[in-house]
Parts: structure tokens; sequence; C-alpha cells
């Protein structure tokens, strides 16, 4: 019960504690600090003291009753590890009344919660979260929560006190990156002792313990419901308080349970008719099969007194008509039996065909706006590639020319020095001789100056080109890669539309190839009866989207999370290990998971849209399989 703006308390009080309580003065308030949990007084009522004389008095008629001290159920001990805003945080409590008391946002209500969610309560029923996950310390970097409940097991109402001694210590994990996540048993030793949901159910009705009942844990926000509520919330409230509201639903899954064993018993007496019929037509045919033999006999008897040569005939040809016709009732029967499988295999598998149509005309409209990109990349690369062929055209006809000129250097060079040999052997000569030399050596001279022009214009020519070159190197190089991206896409494209071609008459595709492997060997080990329990998976199987909000798939996908439409849900441990000896065997790693959850008759009560017009997960999709959706609802 909580009062005021500064604190709560919390109280549980033994039913035969003789001893009254002192007033005390405000507490001081707590610290804001991560690791420091609230401040906790644990008070044991004594038989000293002036003050409250009267609650003394009240309670002293109790004593005389003779009644025993609480000793079964009662809570000892809570533990929390990075649950809500505790980090790590323990409180020990006597057996009597227990005050915890703080400022607003000090951890007063995660204890009470820390109870619940321990003792096997939804996350729902704590008011603090919508699942399991929110309850995680927003902060802890380990990636899992964990509460421990300790109560006593003495006296004659012990719980199985041979196996778990003085003590019974409840641990529940909260993991939210895998691991397990799940509930143990303890024993006073701290020694593990089971996993099972049912032992703690258990364990709970042996102590009483209700902690979906209000009238036992009394939170905030049920107790404004029943002070300051309509009177639809308090007639909810006495509905669970006197566990009317339990009892309703398990008359109400005992009536469709009910239900479903009449239709299965009208199935099975239809049946019955079809096989007594087809036992009478078996008896027929039968007869005439025996009259058959009967004729055979006669024929025999017959062909024999005619002639050897005619029955032997004759008896080939009734052979073979007798063959044929029992191959045309093989293939009758055959082409029945795939008729059938047919038709339930098309009536099973329209949704997963539109489904697969719709992705395999998305890829090809994909498939087809990459093959356009990739033409119109191939023309831009011609385009860029043309200018360059050009230039490389132009620069090996500069090359050729530059070579020539070279050529032509050198030669002239030679005929320079031959001449100035010339000259020189013939220094003697007159003087018109030594003109006509010097003339020709200014001919020289000039042709080599007209020469050398050509060839520094042939080198500025043969720069250009090369600068052209490698401005236009890049651009083609680009163009060339954003070509061999746009082939690569479309390759992929491709493979991902032969892909889903290949795999449309299997709806279990979709999930992945390990996916339909190990629904295979589940439903093998389901034959040969390996399970204990139900086995439900992949998830995806058994959610169809509600006609008219197909657009509202995406959003249910990611509200529910990652990696949850191709998991397995279980519901014991055994099952567990058999499932991942088989996801090891197939190979599975980070795909097919596996989640754990306690079985429960019928169906989680969840509420609808908090208002017209907003769509939740459970509108949106049709959840076939009960287990499944009470799986969903705790875990996502």
């Amino acid at each position: 019960m909580q009062r005021g703006d500064t604190g709560i308390a919390e109280t549980s009080m033994g039913a035969q504690s003789p001893h009254k309580l002192k007033k005390r003065a405000s507490p001081p308030p707590l610290s804001d600090q991560d690791d420091e949990s609230p401040q906790k007084r644990s008070r044991k009522a004594d038989a000293a003291g002036k003050e409250n004389t009267s609650l003394s008095a009240s309670v002293e008629p109790i004593h005389d009753m003779g009644l025993k001290p609480p000793e079964c159920g009662v809570i000892t001990r809570i533990e929390c590890e990075n649950f809500m805003c505790h980090r790590k945080f323990t409180v020990d409590l006597c057996r009597n009344v227990n005050f915890i008391y703080g400022q607003n946002g000090s951890g007063k209500s995660a204890i009470l919660a820390a109870i619940q969610i321990c003792l096997g309560a939804g996350a729902r029923r704590t008011h603090r979260a919508r699942n399991l996950k929110d309850l995680v310390r927003k902060d802890s970097t380990s990636g899992y929560a964990r509460v421990r409940v300790t109560l006593l097991n003495k006296g004659d109402d012990a719980y199985k006190h041979e196996l778990y001694g003085d003590k019974i210590t409840v641990e529940r994990t909260i993991a939210t990156r895998g691991g397990y996540n799940g509930f143990k048993l303890f024993d006073a030793h701290d020694r593990e002792v089971s996993r099972s949901r049912k032992d703690l159910d258990e364990l709970l009705d042996k102590v009483n313990a209700q902690v979906e009942n209000p009238v036992a844990i009394l939170d905030q926000e049920e107790a404004k419901k029943f002070l300051t509520g309509k009177s639809e919330d308090k007639y909810a409230f006495f509905m669970k308080a006197t566990e009317l509201e339990r009892i309703d639903r398990n008359i109400a899954s005992t009536v469709d349970k009910i239900a479903e064993l009449e239709d299965q018993e009208k199935r099975m007496e239809r049946t019955l008719e079809n096989d007594i019929a087809l036992m009478d037509q078996t008896k027929k045919q039968y007869e005439q099969h025996k009259e058959i033999e009967k004729m055979k006999r006669k024929l025999h008897g017959c062909e024999e007194a005619l002639a050897w040569s005619m029955y032997k005939e004759a008896n080939a040809l009734l052979h073979d008509e007798l063959n044929r016709v029992q191959q045309f009732r093989e293939k009758a029967e055959k082409r029945k039996e795939e008729l059938t499988q047919a038709e339930a295999a098309t009536q099973e598998g329209d949704t997963e065909e539109l489904n697969m149509r719709n992705k395999v005309e998305e890829l090809t409209k994909e498939a087809d706006d990459q093959a356009n990109k990739k033409r119109d990349l191939e023309q831009e690369y011609k385009r860029a590639r043309e200018p360059l062929k050009a230039m490389e055209r132009n620069l090996q006809h500069l090359q050729k020319e530059k070579s020539n000129l070279e050529r032509v250097l050198q030669s002239a060079k030679q005929n320079l020095e031959t001449k100035r040999q010339e000259i020189i052997a013939r220094a003697g000569s007159a003087e018109s001789e030594a003109a006509k030399r010097t003339q020709r050596l200014k001919d020289a001279q000039d042709e080599l100056t007209t020469l050398k022009e050509k060839y520094d214009q042939a080198k500025q020519d043969t720069n250009d080109s090369r600068q052209a070159w490698d401005e236009l190197e890049p651009i083609v190089k680009q163009a060339h890669a954003n070509v061999e991206d746009a082939t690569k896409k479309l390759r992929a494209i491709e493979s991902r539309i032969s892909s889903l071609q290949s795999s449309s008459g299997s709806s279990l595709a979709i999930f992945g190839q390990r996916c339909a492997q190990l629904k295979h060997a589940v439903d093998d080990c389901v034959r040969k009866g390996q399970f204990r329990g139900q086995v439900c998976g992949p998830i995806g199987a058994y959610l169809k989207v509600v006609p008219g909000k197909e657009h509202f798939a995406a959003l249910a996908e990611c509200a529910m999370g990652n990696g949850v439409l191709d998991r397995f849900v279980v519901t014991n441990d055994h099952d567990r290990k058999v499932l991942q000896q088989l996801r090891q065997r197939i190979g599975c790693q980070l795909d097919c998971g596996i989640f754990q959850v306690a079985m429960h008759s019928g169906r989680f009560q969840v509420p609808g849209p908090p208002v017209e017009g907003i769509e939740t997960v459970e509108s949106v999709l049709n959840i076939s399989d009960n287990l499944v959706f009470n799986c969903l609802v705790d875990h996502c």
C-alpha cells in the first residue's frame, strides 16, 4: 500500500505474530546512486515497550489461541541483479511485518515486481513493463537480469522437505541476447534441483502463494482501480480475488476441448463408416475373386479336354489381361492419391504461392531495372570510349611521325657531319669552293632547324594526347566498374529469382534451407515419439496476415524482433536438448533458435488496441496455435 509522495510501505505479516510495532520518526531518504539499495528496516515485534498498547491488546488473544509461528512459504530473502533500477541488491526479511521505504524512483516497487516475476507472474501483471526484456536494467552490459526469492520450508506443511531442506530458493533469469531464460529451484545448500515450471507451480500451490491474485499482492495500479475505479473495475477485481476469473477460463477451455473431442468423434464415425463400406466392397471383391478362381479351374479342365496347345495360348492370354487389369488398377489408385495430395497442397499453398509470386514479380521488376541500368551504363561506357579511341589513334599516329622525324633528324646530323669532314678535307681549295660549301652548310643548318621545329611540335602533340588520356582514363575505369557492379547485381537478382522459383513448392523455404531441414527432422522425431511435449516451429509458419492489413506486416515483424520467425518452441528441458542436438546435426548457428515456455491450457488474454484505429501485432496477424501465441506474448 502506497502513501504520500515520498515513500511506499510494502507489508507482509505472519498471521500468528503476537508482537506490537513501535512508531518511528520519518526515515531518511534513499540514496539515488545506482549501486545503493533503498533503506530497509526489518522489525521484529517485541513484547516490551509502552507505546501502542491498544495494538498489543488486540493481538494478545491471537497469541492465546496457541497458533504456531509461520514456517512454510514465508519470504526471508530477495536478491536482484540488473533488474529495473537495481544493479545488485539484496534484502533480508523477518517472519513478521517488514517495512521498505524510500524516495520516489528509488526502487521500492521494483522489489514487489521482483517477487511477482520470480514466482511466475507475467510482465504485464507488474504494471511496469509490457514484456520481460523491458525489466532488464537499461545500462547493463551483461544482457540479462536475475531475481531470487528464498522461502522457508519448515513444519508439517513443508514442500518435499527431504529434497529441498529448510529453505527453497526460486531463481528466474531474463536473457536479452540468448542463453537460458526460465526458472530454477535450489535447495537449502544452494544446489540446483529443478528447472521445471511444473515444480514451481506445485510449490506455489503447496504454500498457497497466488501472485496473480490482487488480494495477495496489491500494487498501486490495482489499488487505484479498487478505490477510484468504476463498477466494472471493482467487479473485475472481485473476479480475480476470488479466483472466479481463472475458473471461468478453465471452464471455457474445457468446453472448447469437449467440443473439439466431439468434432473428432464425428470425424472418426464418418471415417469408420467409410472403412465399413470399404470392407464390404473388399468382401465382394474377394467373393468375386473366388468365383474367378472356380471359373479358371473349369476353363482349365475344358482346355485340357480340347487340346494342350489351345490351353497354353488361352492361359497366356488370360495372364496378360490380368496383368493389364492389375497395372491399370494400380495406376488408377496412384493417380487418385496424387490428385488428393495435389488438391491438399493447392489449398494449403495458395497463400504462400501468392506471396512467392509477388516476391518473384518484385525481383523480376528489379532485375529489369538493373538490366536497363546495365544497358545505359554500357552505352555510356561506349560513348566515353569513343574520344579515348580517337586519342589513342592520334597518339599512335604522332608516335609514328615522331619516329620518322627522329630518323630524318639522325640522317640530317650524319649528312652534316659528312659535309663538315668534306669541308675540312678541302680546306685548301679556292674561294668559290668555300662559298659553295658555306652555302651548302647554311642549307643543311636551315633544314636541321626545320626538322627540330617539327620534332618539338610532334613532342608537344604527344604530351597533349597523353594528358587527354590521363584525364579520360579514370572516367573509363569508373564506367567499367559501374558496368561490372550492375552485372553482379543482375546476376544476384536472377539467382534469387531462380531460388524462389525452385522453392515455390515449399512454404518453409522462405525461412532458409536449414529451417526446412530442421522442420523435417522435428516431424520425424515426433513420429518416433522422441519428444515428451508439444514442439512447434518455425513460428512464421503459424502466422498469417489478416486480409486487408498487408501494409502492417513489416511493422508487425519489426515489433516482434529479428530472428523470431524461424524459431521453434518447446515446453520442457528434455525437448530443448533433443532439438538442440538436431540443430547441431543440421549445422544451424544463429538461425532456427529455441524458445522454452511453460505449457498453459488455452490462449492468454491480451488487451485490445488502446485507441480505435491503432493496430497491434495481435490485430494484424492470425496466429493459429495457442502455444505459439502464448510464446510471442511472453517473449516479444
